[in-house]
């Protein structure tokens, strides 16, 4: 590769970006159709937006063989108008790539959002993001009359005949869209701050919870470096000039993508670690009590990873308040019985025998988990929704 000839560049950025794209995107498939079986809309957002990134990749790669990254001088006209080519299927393809990714991060959010503010807040988003991907993408593509001009204008053959918009133009409008595009991934990185900081939860957790949630507005940073490159659409050397925009559009995408998917693996991750830890616990000791309260698996789950409507099946992708009640059920006339009340989860719960020892008595522990989700309106004025119910009753 030559100083003259970047064409390298652009194969490489767009075959990395693709392949980690699709490895993020088949794990979240993974994670949301067979870990947590509860595939979205969400979910099928981003999979149209990585169909249409893996379309942008090959065009660009394509784009490359025949003259992406070279100068005019050094191509001929089959190359140069076969460039030109792939560039226009390309800004097809990143603006459906684009416009799928936030709608699938938007409503990714939407599952954890009961604010009506913050909820119409997505909804501005989403239709912002819509509107103007959707103008710019047919000015892009409809800039030149008639529509084959854009790539048959590069083979400089005066009997070709057309026009083509005001290049002033084109570049203002690229400059507004990109304003929109930062404009909107600002708004889905900082929303994840207002929908966790009132939360009760550790400070340490509350971070880790944005992080993870902000993480789809790493593509803004790709959308303010690709700025100050957009007046390259004004050079002659269209194809030469025009690489930066070409790999940070490759970026914007691919970093959205990606980021947009890995939000959504922590199931996974605590579905891995959750086996690695199982295998530390010690098998139980109570095997009778096991059987008489049909515990019907000799493995403990952890608790608030479980799901209400399918019995112990691991969501740990719900965010719901959690409520642990620990009773112990032990004979009227054990000796080491606390004082306080056989109901008080204040009750001890160690005892001076051995541990693991059994007679075959009442004795017994019972965990009762429950959670809570309530809403209710900001005036009072309306009836609030209250959804309750039990997530792991397990008697030992």
């Amino acid at each position: 590769m030559t100083a003259d000839d970047r064409s390298l560049e652009v194969r490489v950025v767009a075959a990395v970006f693709m392949s980690v794209a699709c490895v993020a995107v088949m794990l979240r498939c993974y994670v949301r159709g067979w870990i947590v079986k509860a595939f979205g809309w969400d979910d099928g957002a981003m999979v149209l937006a990585v169909l249409f990134h893996i379309m942008f990749s090959a065009c660009m790669i394509g784009g490359s063989l025949y003259g992406t990254g070279r100068k005019y001088e050094v191509l001929t006209a089959h190359e140069r108008v076969t460039a030109m080519k792939y560039w226009w299927l390309c800004e097809v393809a990143f603006c459906f790539a684009s416009i799928g990714c936030k709608i699938s991060v938007c409503i990714f959010l939407m599952r954890i959002t009961v604010k009506r503010t913050h909820i119409w807040t997505l909804y501005t988003v989403m239709a912002l993001t819509v509107i103007a991907g959707v103008v710019f993408m047919f000015l892009m593509l409809l800039q030149c009359k008639p529509l084959q001009y854009f790539w048959t204008k590069v083979a400089f053959d005066p009997s070709i005949e057309g026009h083509c918009m005001n290049m002033d133009t084109i570049i203002a409008m690229t400059y507004v869209y990109s304003a929109f595009a930062a404009l909107c991934d600002f708004t889905v990185g900082l929303l994840p701050i207002f929908l966790v900081r009132k939360l009760h939860m550790k400070q340490q957790t509350k971070l880790a919870v944005v992080g993870i949630l902000s993480m789809a507005c790493i593509a803004s940073a790709a959308v303010i470096i690709r700025i100050p490159w957009v007046h390259t659409f004004g050079d002659p050397d269209f194809l030469y000039a025009t690489v930066e925009i070409a790999i940070w559009s490759n970026i914007e995408t691919g970093l959205g993508i990606t980021a947009g998917s890995l939000a959504t693996l922590r199931p996974l991750l605590r579905h891995w670690l959750g086996s690695r830890n199982d295998s530390n616990y010690p098998a139980p000791t109570l095997p009778l009590a096991s059987r008489k309260y049909g515990v019907g698996s000799t493995r403990p789950f952890p608790l608030g990873s479980l799901d209400a409507s399918v019995e112990r099946r691991f969501r740990p992708d719900k965010l719901a308040v959690t409520v642990t009640t620990v009773q112990t059920q032990r004979d009227p006339h054990d000796t080491w019985k606390s004082p306080s009340s056989p109901n008080s989860s204040e009750e001890g719960l160690t005892s001076d025998r051995s541990p693991g020892y059994y007679d075959g008595g009442e004795m017994g522990l019972s965990i009762h988990q429950t959670f809570e989700v309530t809403q209710t309106t900001s005036s009072g004025r309306g009836p609030g929704r209250r959804l309750s119910g039990s997530t792991y009753d397990n008697r030992l």
